[in-house]
């Protein structure tokens, strides 16, 4: 069994060092684990138990909804039509949605709502499709949607004993997500262990369906020059990629899994140190390492100010 790898990202500019990130690499046969929040990144297990009993139920979603629920994604048209598509598909109101107001993080959405003096709203917040998932959930349990997003809720209730189960730890913690949800707090290795366990279980068509969507439809996932998306798009083959806050990023292809986690919770640091390390690995090309790159390493004026190296 493997050891929890260490990654370094520094940014050195015009050869004095500026900025520095460290990340941890685990990987689902290790001997070795830490506590962590995998906030959005564990959206594909969460979602299962409102799929598992939809299918108890005899109510199908298309690949393209279960993209959506489980996404973190940027406020795209290609995401808000098609939230209020599915809100009117099963009847459900959209002002009842916790997440709150964001502004998208799809930088052109954003500008072109406020050229046109048009407000931020409920759907272009990234975890919108995941509330309107639990406001559903909550409908077909027959429970008052109002308050689908509390801790005593039965709907967040069926998503903790999911947990509990496919974690394989009944004593996992919860803090209260950025979006108003529960965040569950965990072991490393239960949550990558849960991909090969959940093949094993009365889940697993739940599973393939969200693997599916992935595939799918990555621009659901996230959007436009999205790391996950990107790793997707650009894997070598089927692959299930996830970011989450604060320095999270989780892919599986269903027989590996790895979970990168940048201890200073920075967004740059893990997408630059885990798409360098899936390219050397040759999981992904290196197209989502060069974008990052060049992102964060090229000036206004086109001209490289950065050096970036990954060990």
């Amino acid at each position: 069994m493997s050891k929890i790898k260490k990654l370094k990202v520094e940014l050195n500019r015009d050869g004095s060092l500026e900025s520095v990130h460290f990340i941890n690499v685990y990987k689902h046969n290790q001997n070795e684990y830490d506590y962590f929040f995998p906030r959005s990144a564990v959206k594909p297990f969460q979602l299962i138990p409102l799929l598992h009993e939809a299918q108890n139920q005899n109510i199908s979603f298309t690949s393209k909804e279960i993209a959506i629920f489980s996404s973190s994604h940027s406020g795209q048209e290609i995401h808000t039509e098609l939230i209020k598509l599915i809100a009117k598909k099963f009847d459900l109101n959209l002002e009842r949605l916790v997440c709150g107001k964001q502004r998208p993080f799809h930088e052109l959405t954003a500008d072109n709502l406020l050229k046109n003096n048009k407000e931020f709203t409920k759907l272009h917040h990234n975890c919108s499709g995941k509330h309107l998932a639990m406001l559903l959930f909550s409908k077909i349990l027959n429970e008052d949607e109002k308050i689908y997003h509390t801790f005593e809720s039965k709907t967040q209730s069926t998503v903790e004993e999911f947990f509990k189960f496919i974690f394989n730890d009944k004593n996992i913690g919860f803090g209260t997500d950025g979006c108003g949800l529960p965040a569950i707090h965990l072991r490393t290795d239960s949550f990558l262990k849960a991909v090969n366990k959940i093949k094993t279980t009365k889940y697993f068509k739940n599973w393939s369906d969200m693997f599916n969507s992935y595939q799918t439809y990555p621009l659901l996932i996230g959007g436009e020059n999205r790391t996950d998306t990107n790793i997707i798009l650009n894997s070598s083959n089927p692959t299930l990629a996830k970011s989450g806050a604060e320095g999270v990023l989780f892919i599986t292809n269903n027989d590996e899994s790895y979970l990168f986690k940048c201890l200073d919770g920075s967004k740059r640091g893990v997408d630059l140190a885990a798409t360098k390390y899936l390219h050397e690995l040759g999981i992904v090309n290196e197209k989502p390492y060069q974008y990052l790159s060049n992102l964060y390493s090229l000036n206004t004026q086109n001209t490289k100010a950065v050096t970036i190296t990954v060990t």
